[in-house]
């Protein structure tokens, strides 16, 4: 199964447009050439979300339009222009809580509790409130699909560090394991990588003994993490949203955080600059200009740096399992996730019922982007819309075209019957049967706060200097809270 779609040029009407679906033929309802209207952002998505939906519109005797825009491209305004037109979609996507406010505020986004379909109603209603887009307590969106991250590791790496009959212990010790053990374990792979010291660490009260000598993969290890220093999402999104998780149990909840929650959540930024200082401290590339250097450690020369062999670690997502393929076929099949951890407290825990040991246990799994449904369409495309998500969902074909042709793993999948495929897919789906998840929390922060102030900060005062004061801690958790009050306009 091949996990990253391909974009493919079809030329309509005389034009060449990056898109995966042209007007379909006329049919007696509709003047327009189709029946329903679906805008896809997911360009990655673009031909199988085509075949998905001619398959629908086979099946129900209608025409089909899916427009696609090309994988990575900010889709916003294209999205707006087509609100705006005569020929509005019935089906459009929508990111987060955060970006759903112009679309509620627009009266575009449908209240799933006005739906007609009771198919529908059912399927929305079943969505886990972890994985809901809302606002005000109403539901607009179902989930295309999940994603999840964590710290990615070469089971084949592992068997040549502790020895093949260590690596499943070892993974299973580690998962459960303390922050403390954690960041004892990477100062002692660190000095084996650097000076050869065969050293033993400690998880979950295991241990595991460093071999003798460095052999096999060991041998190319140059640091304990391969850091994509140049990218500000790297320390702004998806690493700071561990820390956001122990604040707030959703985005929307962050989205409408108070002044008093935010100052609460201090101590978890710190928690996370610890964490942060480890990770660079220990990176195949010193701490310094050269971390943050474009030209020689962004996104694909850390996933480069990993598939070589060169890190233990590489904190990314499933979606980068394509990448990784690219730079090294050979070592994707032994690929798994280990949870990210951070010096937690239970004083640090602000969301009922979360504990550090489940925060040390879990791996973020979250939604990447939401079906919404257009109020301002007819009722019959309205119609039209809720059956496609009811089929798309929960129908063995549309089953099928999610896990089989998207490579998208279901949000509802059934982990005792679900593979998707490929390691990191799979590695998320055990996580997920495990009940071993948190969130993405920091979508509900303000815009940009993440990555073009968070990240871009972290960058131009820290990342970019070997050696950190000893206020560094308190100076980027008072800048997390402060940052995201200014910009949140929390008084």
């Amino acid at each position: 199964m091949k996990l990253v779609q391909k974009l493919f040029l079809f030329v309509c009407a005389g034009s060449v447009l990056l898109f995966a679906g042209c007007s379909g033929k006329k049919t007696a309802e509709s003047s327009r050439g189709y029946d329903l209207y679906i805008f896809n952002t997911k360009g990655e998505n673009a031909e199988a979300m085509k075949a998905a939906a001619d398959a629908f519109g086979r099946e129900k005797g209608i025409a089909v339009k899916v427009f696609s825009l090309g994988s990575g491209t900010n889709s916003d305004d294209t999205l707006r222009t087509e609100m705006s037109s005569k020929n509005k979609p019935a089906i459009f996507s929508v990111m987060n809580s955060q970006a759903l406010v112009e679309w509620v505020e627009g009266k575009y986004a449908m209240d799933f509790s006005t739906a007609k379909n009771q198919d529908f109603k059912k399927l929305a209603g079943s969505i886990p409130s972890s994985l809901r887009l809302q606002q005000n307590g109403i539901s607009y969106g179902v989930p295309y699909n999940v994603e999840g991250y964590g710290l990615i590791v070469d089971k084949n790496m592992l068997a040549d560090l502790f020895g093949k009959d260590s690596v499943e212990p070892f993974i299973g010790a580690f998962i459960t394991a303390t922050y403390e053990e954690f960041e004892n374990t990477v100062h002692i792979v660190q000095a084996y990588i650097k000076s050869g010291t065969a050293g033993t660490v400690t998880l979950s009260g295991r241990t595991f003994t460093l071999a003798a000598q460095k052999t096999g993969l060991a041998k190319n290890l140059t640091g304990v993490f391969s850091v994509a220093g140049s990218e500000k999402w790297t320390y702004g999104d998806h690493l700071v949203n561990i820390a956001i998780d122990t604040i707030f149990p959703d985005s929307a909840a962050a989205k409408n955080t108070t002044k008093q929650e935010l100052e609460a959540g201090k101590s978890s930024f710190t928690a996370y600059a610890k964490a942060l200082d480890l990770m660079s401290q220990n990176a195949t590339t010193p701490r310094g200009p050269d971390l943050i250097n474009a030209t020689i450690n962004g996104y694909d020369q850390s996933v480069a740096t990993f598939a070589a062999g060169k890190a233990l670690f590489l904190k990314q997502g499933n979606w980068a399992y394509g990448n990784i393929e690219k730079a090294n076929p050979g070592v994707v099949k032994t690929l798994t996730f280990l949870p990210v951890k951070m010096p937690f407290t239970q004083s640090d825990i602000h969301v009922q019922g979360l504990t550090v040991g489940h925060m040390n246990a879990s791996i973020p799994v979250f939604v990447p982007n939401y079906y919404a449904i257009n109020t301002k369409v007819s009722d019959k495309e309205k119609e039209l819309a809720e059956e496609f998500l009811v089929w798309l969902n929960t129908s063995a074909e549309g089953q099928d075209f999610i896990i089989n042709k998207m490579s998208f793993i279901p949000y509802n999948a059934d982990p005792a019957k679900t593979s998707a495929g490929y390691s990191l897919g799979d590695s998320i789906i055990s996580y997920m049967a495990a009940g071993k998840t948190i969130t993405n929390a920091y979508a509900g922060a303000p815009v940009g706060w993440a990555t073009e102030n968070m990240g871009a900060y972290l960058m131009e005062n820290y990342l970019n200097k070997k050696n950190w004061p000893d206020n560094a801690y308190d100076d980027i958790a008072g800048y997390a809270v402060s940052r995201w009050e200014e910009m949140a306009n929390i008084n």
